[in-house]
């Protein structure tokens, strides 16, 4: 492959996730919203679109495009079949079992925490979260517990720009959040008080499981009982410390 094919390639990966985040955000678009929620010519919007339902990644409704059975195969594959996934969950299921919580597992990307697994009972409809979703770390518990992980100059990079800005403010501010990650360090919980959602509470703890991408995990429920109550922090650091040690032992060699 020449010069101009690699840029070409990787000018066609760029547009793919270019129409792959714009369908996340709004769950189905026409040709005329791709191309303007992207920035890629109509007549380009439309051969790449057409070509991606020919694969199945996308599929075609009327004028519509969703995305295809194929990204829902492989999506479905990657987040059951990771070797990560399948060591964490006996674990989680055992929490979720003992406590009677929601539980979450979760890992960082740039500033926001993902959804990875969620294991929900009659509370869980309460609770808007929902595997693959994203949330800004900084406002929950499970993202505090994923940032506490990071060095604290890391807040520094451009990708942490919102949190420096508007929604810090609205957080209590920079200097606020890096006093509770302190806490979180040496504590080893972060908490969620109601503050994303009234009458909510969340315990979270980090897994050290030596891992460049930070994971936490952890518990929500009604506020009056997981916050209160020490033996909900206890058990969720306890499941956090047995998938860090499941995992290291089941890490694929190098």
């Amino acid at each position: 492959m020449n010069e101009g094919e690699q840029t070409q390639s990787l000018q066609m990966f760029d547009r793919i996730e270019l129409v792959l985040q714009a369908l996340d955000d709004c769950g189905h678009l026409t040709l005329s919203e791709t191309s303007r929620l992207t920035g890629i010519p109509t007549s380009s919007a439309h051969r790449l679109l057409e070509k991606m339902v020919q694969r199945r990644w996308l599929t075609r409704v009327g004028t519509r495009y969703e995305i295809g059975v194929r990204l829902f195969e492989l999506g479905s594959r990657a987040v059951r079949n990771h070797w990560f996934h399948r060591t964490a969950l006996p674990i989680m299921q055992e929490l979720h079992r003992s406590t009677g919580a929601v539980v979450h597992l979760a890992f960082l990307d740039g500033a926001d925490g993902i959804y990875w697994e969620k294991i929900s009972g009659a509370f869980g409809a309460k609770i808007p979260s929902r595997i693959g979703g994203r949330y800004p770390a900084h406002r929950s518990a499970v993202g505090k517990a994923l940032l506490s992980s990071l060095p604290r100059e890391a807040l520094d990079q451009p990708v942490f720009g919102r949190l420096n800005r508007r929604d810090a403010q609205r957080s209590g501010g920079r200097r606020e959040l890096e006093d509770e990650l302190d806490r979180v360090a040496v504590e080893g919980v972060a908490f969620d008080r109601g503050e994303a959602l009234p009458g909510l509470g969340c315990v979270a703890s980090p897994i050290a499981h030596g891992h460049p991408t930070p994971a936490a995990l952890s518990i929500c429920g009604p506020l009056s009982r997981i916050t209160t109550d020490r033996r909900m922090s206890v058990a969720v650091q306890s499941a956090a410390a047995e998938i860090a040690r499941s995992v290291r032992l089941a890490a694929p060699a190098e």
